[in-house]
């Protein structure tokens, strides 16, 4: 295994860049703190994408046996398997009281990137259950949205470039380790992606109250249909909402304006759930 005693170390410098966007997309790889999230890697990823793994000193006896038992002694034994003195460490995590064990993941394990997508391309997708984000840039809810995403067998997860990361170590941490469990597809062009779907016999709603949306409940929603939840302030501009089938919305008392987005996601995929999870 390797160690590294100082926070001036290239690699500690390297490991540490990986908390900002920049380091990110210039690497392919991002960070998942802590020992859920690492099990969450090694079981359901079979360690295929862990670039590395980082461990306090202070911690390292403590997550050794597990390093071993997860990903194979062979696996402790090679400089994937990073030992980082406690001061070290605290330099590369994100938490305050941090458990000691980081995971390094590859970013293209979990993502494909589309300028647009034609009938064509939309075969990915076919017998997908589908879930579309457009604008969502609060990491605390699409963390939570993919959470339920999850819960609701949704298998692969569509953001419009403009979406914060799903590699955002907020978005990691609240997600709760339903990133390993869904696929992405970030879309520069989104209305590709909306006609594609309708193209290949999808129905796409969009979630907002807009004039002559209807509700939730009167529409039949099946588990093909495709839901798009928009930004947090902003919804869905028109010229989106325009190329979906019909847009939909959550009857609420009048004593409330909105629902967060996450909470509206959740309600719209549970409504769906009634057809078939």
């Amino acid at each position: 295994m390797k160690r590294i005693t100082s926070r001036n170390n290239p690699e500690t410098i390297f490991i540490a860049s990986l908390q900002t966007k920049k380091g990110r997309e210039g690497s392919g790889l991002f960070l998942a703190e802590g020992e859920k999230l690492f099990r969450e890697a090694a079981s359901k990823r079979n360690g295929s994408s862990i670039d590395r793994i980082c461990l306090m000193e202070s911690a390292a006896d403590r997550y050794l046996p597990l390093v071993s038992d997860l990903l194979g002694e062979e696996f402790i034994f090679s400089d994937k398997t990073v030992v980082l003195s406690d001061p070290a460490f605290e330099k590369i995590t994100s938490e305050k009281s941090p458990q000691g064990v980081i995971s390094v993941l590859k970013s293209i394990d979990f993502s494909e990137k589309y300028i647009k997508i034609d009938k064509k391309g939309f075969g990915v997708f076919d017998r997908s259950r589908i879930l579309a984000l457009f604008d969502v840039r609060d990491p605390g809810n699409l963390g939570a949205i993919i959470r339920s995403a999850v819960a609701f067998n949704v298998t692969d997860v569509v953001l419009s470039s403009d979406c914060v990361e799903f590699t955002n170590p907020r978005v990691v941490r609240a997600a709760m380790g339903g990133i390993f469990s869904v696929r992405f597809h970030i879309v520069n062009d989104f209305g590709s992606f909306v006609t594609a779907a309708r193209n290949a016999g999808r129905r796409v709603f969009a979630a907002e109250l807009r004039e002559g949306a209807k509700p939730i409940d009167v529409i039949g929603l099946t588990r093909d249909d495709i839901i798009v939840i928009g930004n947090e302030g902003q919804g869905i501009p028109f010229e989106i909402s325009a190329l979906c089938d019909e847009s939909l919305f959550i009857p609420i008392s009048s004593a409330s304006e909105s629902l967060n987005a996450a909470v509206a996601a959740s309600l719209f995929l549970w409504e769906q759930s009634k057809a078939g999870i």
